[in-house]
């Protein structure tokens, strides 16, 4: 092999070295998530970290059949969720009520899901990616 030839196989190895950690870092939402089947929660928004990659949201749920239960939502990148039109104003972990549709843990985890969309109770809603139901991303 000519020196050219080594450099540029040495280089897209260094390349592929380098860059490995970033793509294993990142997860698939079909592979966490079951994309087949959604959840929607309605409850009041404890806590909220707006930090990369991904939206995350603890959401204080309570159904008649359990009581009160903490929710952890992953979303879409924080982004995305401002290209969507939703704000930090709009959702700071304050106590605000809303309803969430979101799509469960793939391994059964209880309380761990992904957001689709988020509808407050003035009817603003904030839809980040097509459900199973047909309904459409915004943005």
């Amino acid at each position: 092999m000519n020196r050219p030839v080594i450099r540029t196989v040495a280089a897209a190895l260094v390349a592929v070295i380098a860059f490995t950690p970033f793509a294993n870092a990142h997860h698939s939402v079909a592979g966490q998530f079951d994309i087949a089947r959604t959840v929607t929660l309605s409850g009041v928004v404890s806590e909220v970290h707006w930090v990369n990659p991904h939206l995350y949201i603890e959401f204080a749920v309570k159904t008649p059949k359990e009581q009160a239960a903490t929710w952890r939502l992953e979303g879409v990148p924080v982004g995305m969720a401002r290209k969507a039109g939703l704000t930090f104003n709009m959702l700071k972990g304050n106590g605000e009520t809303v309803t969430i549709v979101a799509h469960p843990a793939r391994d059964g985890t209880a309380h761990l899901g992904y957001i689709i969309k988020i509808t407050y109770p003035d009817g603003k809603v904030f839809q980040f990616s097509t459900d199973p139901n047909g309904q459409k991303a915004a943005g």
